[in-house]
């Protein structure tokens, strides 16, 4: 390409008049332009002119000759004229927009005509100009169109390597969603005298909250259900170190100081994070119906006596994480044959606003529950079909009927 300080000059097509070439300090580099145009005398000069400022051009007379360029040769830009002798300009566009998608099409027609350019714009076109065209203007059409497919390219491989990095974002995310699902009990579990079920639904891919159960002896079972402050990658990390901590306390007693200890253990995760965690943890004594209960700071447990009392719970803690000597009460409740024990997270109050007031009863459907896990499934109704802002999550344990 010659340098951005040299004189213009002019090109002359055989009989017709001067063509002003003006210097345009651009650099063309050296993309391939296909020329494709009846006139033989026009287009060997428009090919010598994009030539001489360094572009790689091709010139076709027809559109068979077009055709067979293209099979073997990209192009960042094709001129072509609306009439060839074996057909219409507007066909050839159409296959060359098929055949190579990334090249700039500019139609150029002797015809001054708003519908015609109108079609090729339609067409697939990315401009229409009408004969003569001056070497200026020609060099100006074509350095405009690399420029922009150029911009294009760019950004087409900009939004790629953005897929590609939101893909496998993604998978992670599913991964990590898949991960913590399998680190939740089976719903519903039942033995001898007693069931337990759950309902588990987050507001996004992963989750802060989490319930869990498992037997610490022959004769009680634990269950718990937390809810950490925040949604998202850092929620469920937390959430995953909490039951981690309160697994590791197992059997420990009394039940507050387990609770303490795996406060301790969750203590430095959660200030870096600035997070705490609500927190309603309890054993079960399948014998007695004994019920010995911690509630650090989350407050949504209810205790139904029978398809008609609702009995609320009296001691209660800070959450875990929000003052660091904080010192956890132990409650306690006896579970009659037929008494359940319901625990939720905050998010069914999305639901069921009007749960936020503690001495508003269950609805009527879930204190007629045959089941726990009717009774957990009639209190998140709704939850999988709406968006929802905070994570729901129900965990009922229910003393069987005599």
């Amino acid at each position: 390409m010659a340098p951005a300080a040299d004189t213009a000059h002019t090109l002359r097509r055989p009989g017709a008049g001067h063509l002003d070439f003006l210097a345009v300090s651009v650099e063309a580099g050296s993309d391939r332009v296909l020329v494709v145009d009846d006139d033989e005398a026009l287009a060997r000069v428009m090919a010598r002119t994009l030539r001489g400022r360094g572009f790689e051009c091709d010139v076709a007379l027809s559109g068979a000759e077009a055709r067979k360029l293209l099979e073997a040769q990209d192009y960042a830009v094709a001129l072509l004229d609306v009439r060839l002798p074996d057909e219409s300009g507007y066909g050839l566009l159409e296959h060359l927009k098929s055949a190579r998608p990334n090249a700039a099409v500019v139609m150029i027609s002797g015809v001054d005509d708003a519908e015609l350019g109108k079609a090729a714009m339609e067409h697939g076109a990315n401009g229409y100009f009408v004969k003569p065209v001056s070497a200026t203007q020609l060099y100006l059409l074509v350095i405009g169109n690399v420029r922009r497919r150029t911009s294009e390219l760019e950004q087409r491989q900009s939004v790629d390597r953005l897929q590609v990095m939101v893909d496998q974002r993604s998978d992670q995310v599913r991964r990590a969603a898949e991960l913590q699902s399998g680190m939740l009990p089976v719903s519903p579990f039942k033995e001898d005298g007693f069931e337990i079920a759950a309902h588990f639904t987050a507001a996004r891919e992963i989750s802060g909250d989490f319930y869990d159960w498992y037997r610490s002896d022959d004769a009680h079972v634990t269950l718990s259900l937390g809810d950490v402050m925040g949604k998202g990658l850092t929620a469920s990390l937390l959430m995953a170190t909490a039951r981690a901590a309160l697994r590791g306390v197992m059997g420990l007693s009394p039940l507050d100081s387990g609770v303490k200890q795996a406060a301790s253990v969750m203590l430095d995760a959660l200030q870096v994070n600035q997070a705490y965690v609500t927190l309603f943890h309890f054993t079960y004594d399948q014998r007695s119906g004994d019920v010995a209960y911690v509630d650090a700071g989350h407050g949504h447990a209810r205790v139904l006596r029978g398809e008609v009392g609702q009995e609320l719970l009296g001691e209660r803690s800070a959450p875990i994480g929000m003052f660091p000597e904080t010192d956890y009460a132990t409650g306690q409740v006896n579970l009659r044959p037929g008494d359940a024990m319901v625990v939720f997270s905050d998010g069914l109050l999305d639901l069921r606003p009007d749960l936020a007031i503690r001495d508003v009863q269950l609805p009527f459907e879930a204190r007629q529950a045959r089941s726990a896990q009717e009774m957990v499934d009639v209190l998140a109704r709704g939850a999988r079909d709406r968006e929802l802002a905070d994570d729901v999550t129900v965990l009922a344990l229910r003393r069987l009927p005599l």
